[in-house]
């Protein structure tokens, strides 16, 4: 398993709640056993809030390929809780990953992960 983390500075009008995702990847040669599983975690942090906080519970999700260097998009994700305390304005540190132990991913080569489509809930018509 190998991890990437990265940060999104939510937007004002994020209601602090729940998100959901869906991971968009290819993958190189390979003639069989197409499945991947992708893992999202996030923590929201504050202004002075300590960065060795534990994530949220992590959301899998899982994909199947077949054709190389083809652009996959998964299925969208379970609602994905984020960890921390999350307030207005917070940044959001996601770590994603993929799981090779998980059953159903299946696929003996490196799968690429291309990037996160991120879908949150709003509670404002615009962050003015």
């Amino acid at each position: 398993a190998e991890y990437a983390q990265f940060d999104v500075a939510m937007p004002k009008s994020w209601d602090e709640g729940t998100v959901t995702y869906q991971a968009i990847w290819c993958h190189a040669s390979t003639t069989t056993n197409f499945g991947v599983v992708w893992s999202l975690q996030g923590l929201a942090v504050s202004d002075t809030d300590a960065l060795d906080a534990a994530f949220g519970t992590a959301q899998d999700v899982a994909d199947t390929g077949g054709t190389t260097d083809a652009h996959y998009v998964s299925a969208e994700s379970s609602a994905l809780t984020v960890g921390g305390s999350p307030s207005e304005k917070d940044t959001v540190i996601f770590q994603v990953s993929r799981k090779p132990a998980d059953a159903s991913d299946t696929m003996a080569v490196d799968a690429r992960l291309i990037g996160i489509r991120l879908y949150v809930t709003t509670n404002a018509v615009n962050d003015a």
